[in-house]
């Protein structure tokens, strides 16, 4: 497992914290590879929603839960060992340039949580037909 190693954090213009991790792990001889995890937590009962009302802003607290992480992971492979901190900086650079106006937008968070509870909501449709074919709720007993 690679180690985790906190690089930079970044308080956004919406009070989100961006946190930047290295996760590099040599793979062979003076070779890398140069992993990148972007982080942000976010409160769901801190989000300001203005897309919906206070009934359905409980539900989806209830659903996605109090607290939800955005992740993304940039990953470039066979780094030479004396490039690699270059290319950490310059992943991060690259990042911050192209994606942080995106992730500063006032409404980032409320949009994010929103995606999260739709998402939850199609696994839950998948679940409820894969128990329908399985025999109903106590498809467990069938296996």
């Amino acid at each position: 497992m690679a180690e985790k190693k906190l690089i930079r954090t970044i308080y956004l213009e919406n009070d989100l914290l961006l946190s930047l991790y290295d996760e590099s792990r040599k793979i062979a001889g003076d070779r890398w590879q140069v992993n990148l995890m972007v982080t942000i937590q976010i409160l769901t009962a801190h989000v300001k929603f203005t897309q919906i009302d206070k009934i359905n802003r409980d539900e989806i607290i209830q659903t996605v839960g109090e607290q939800i992480n955005y992740e993304k992971k940039l990953i470039r492979n066979f780094v030479a060992d004396h490039e690699k901190e270059e290319i950490v900086s310059a992943m991060c650079d690259s990042f911050l340039q192209n994606i942080k106006p995106y992730l500063s937008h006032q409404q980032f968070a409320e949009r994010f949580v929103i995606k999260c509870y739709a998402d939850s909501l199609e696994k839950r449709k998948w679940v409820n037909v894969d128990r329908t074919l399985m025999g109903g709720p106590d498809y467990k007993k069938v296996l």
